[in-house]
């Protein structure tokens, strides 16, 4: 089966709108931002809708108004009395977020005074009496972050916990939610580590469904993996194949699948089955069945629109070994872990039960199919490393990366917002010395589990380009791995995400 190829590939709507009963429609984005109305409902399938070409970045995206109404101060809580600790206070700061020369102030100026307290009550009296630092100082602070940040991950690597508490206090100093990359990550960092990144996430988390929503739509991270990996399983359908059977690890809230379900129903395909692997918790629990009821209901809804019969269904590894053994199908197994816009964290232990399975059976007689890797902040940064400080050190490089990425969205409290949900929680993990001694004993490379590297197509390269050009940043996307089997995006000099298709 051929893949079809466009020049808009459906993208996550943020806009929350109604869907009418007919389908999906065709929207325009600037109407749609226009008619923003704030949802206090879960993310959904019914989130979802065609998006032009020109859907808009940056501050271009989002009013001023729909910040007030989904971000009133986000300033002003961190700074709230009942903080556990006040070392991030920002005092009396006010939603200005609109406005430009305040943006420009705040990137440009150096908020992180030896107190830990930024006073700016009054605006436009900041410009009248703030003494900006100038090039060299700015540069000489983000240095001094860097160096304190590696010595810091070499004191917890060597367990030297005193010297790491002192490194971390040094650190406070010098941090700031409003800076640069670095000092944003130096502040992320220090609250990990002094275990305060709890009251930030719940504060943020008040306002979770339009920060989602913003951070899917604005930055590419999520749509070029799931575009990326759709496109690799849509290729890779023989024209014999009447049913197609994904197996995914992790399927959230189904965003991958609208757009790949539309494809599959204009090229004729008879049936879609859909099954996701219910994951035992490392406190013995197991994924939530209400989310995935209506992620269910949802999905069988928009393949009835496009005219394709679907089945959707949860079930264990080894009730999956058994009812695959027993259907002749092509199967996509899809793995999504680590990306941004995943705040929940997979251990590798699952993900390679995962692939192991995937691959004993894409090896019986009866199932053939691929599979589709998708890497963000984590497996492959998990088990590469052999020693905690060059691990730490390697996912700093990520961290800021990422963080400088996200810059190009000028308002400081949805871009803080997006950062304490989709950023922090993986900031924690890394911070977490004893869960990265278990992960490097239990996980492995792909090569070693003995899967096949499968091409990736010229036409799914230039597809993937043209999404990320949209994005109208610095942001770029490569072909590497074994036979050009990994397409990658990053931005500037470091990858950021990483997705792979095997056999």
């Amino acid at each position: 089966m051929q893949m079809e190829f466009h020049a808009s590939w459906p993208t996550y709507n943020p806009i929350g709108l109604p869907i009418e009963d007919e389908g999906f429609g065709l929207a325009d984005m600037d109407a749609l931002v226009n008619s923003f109305k704030f949802s206090t409902s879960s993310v959904s399938i019914e989130d979802f809708s065609d998006i032009s070409s020109s859907t808009p970045y940056g501050d271009e995206a989002y009013s001023s108004h729909f910040l007030s109404t989904h971000f009133p101060g986000i300033l002003q809580w961190v700074n709230e009395g009942d903080t556990p600790n006040d070392q991030f206070s920002l005092d009396g700061v006010e939603n200005y977020c609109s406005e430009q020369m305040f943006m420009e102030d705040v990137s440009c100026q150096n908020l992180s005074p030896t107190s830990g307290e930024i006073s700016m009550d009054v605006i436009p009296l900041v410009q009248a009496y703030l003494v900006l630092p100038d090039e060299s100082m700015e540069i000489d602070n983000q240095t001094s972050i860097l160096h304190l940040l590696k010595a810091c991950g070499d004191a917890m690597g060597s367990k030297q916990m005193e010297l790491a508490q002192e490194i971390i206090r040094r650190l406070n100093e010098k941090a700031s939610p409003t800076g640069k990359s670095i000092e944003r990550l130096a502040f992320y960092l220090t609250l990990s580590l002094d275990k305060q990144a709890n009251y930030l996430m719940q504060e943020a988390s008040k306002n979770y469904d339009a920060a989602f929503n913003a951070l899917y739509q604005i930055f590419p991270y999520g749509r070029f993996a799931h575009f990326t990996a759709n496109s690799a399983i849509l290729e890779s359908i023989p024209a014999y194949a009447t049913v197609l059977h994904i197996v995914d690890f992790d399927i959230g809230k189904g965003i991958q699948w609208p757009a790949l379900i539309e494809t599959l129903g204009r090229q004729g395909l008879s049936t879609l089955r859909l099954t996701t692997i219910k994951w035992e918790e490392e406190d013995g629990s197991c994924n939530a069945t209400t989310s995935f009821e209506e992620t269910k209901k949802q999905l069988c809804k928009h393949a009835k629109t496009v005219g394709l019969r679907m089945e959707v269904e949860e079930m264990d590894i080894e009730g999956l070994m058994s009812k695959v053994k027993m259907d002749n199908e092509w199967l996509a197994f899809n793995c999504m872990v680590g990306l941004p816009h995943m705040e929940k964290q997979r251990s590798v232990k699952h993900v390679e039960e995962f692939l192991t399975t995937a691959k004993a059976l894409l090896r019986s007689d009866t199932s053939k199919g691929i599979i589709t890797l998708g890497d963000g902040i984590g497996i492959k940064k998990w088990t590469d490393d052999t020693s905690f400080d060059s691990f730490f050190e390697a996912q700093l490089v990520y961290f800021q990366a990422l963080l400088e990425s996200m810059e190009q969205f000028q308002f400081l409290e949805a871009r803080i917002a997006m950062e304490c949900l989709f950023v922090v929680p993986h900031l924690c993990s890394l911070v977490n010395a004893q869960q990265w001694k278990e992960t490097c004993s239990t996980g492995c490379s792909l090569t070693k589990l003995g899967l096949e590297p499968r091409r990736m197509s010229w036409e799914n390269y230039l597809e993937a380009e043209e999404l990320v050009r949209q994005a109208e940043g610095s942001c770029w996307v490569k072909t590497e791995g074994q036979n050009n089997n990994e397409m990658v995006l990053g931005y500037m000099g470091a990858p950021l995400v990483r997705v792979s298709s095997w056999t």
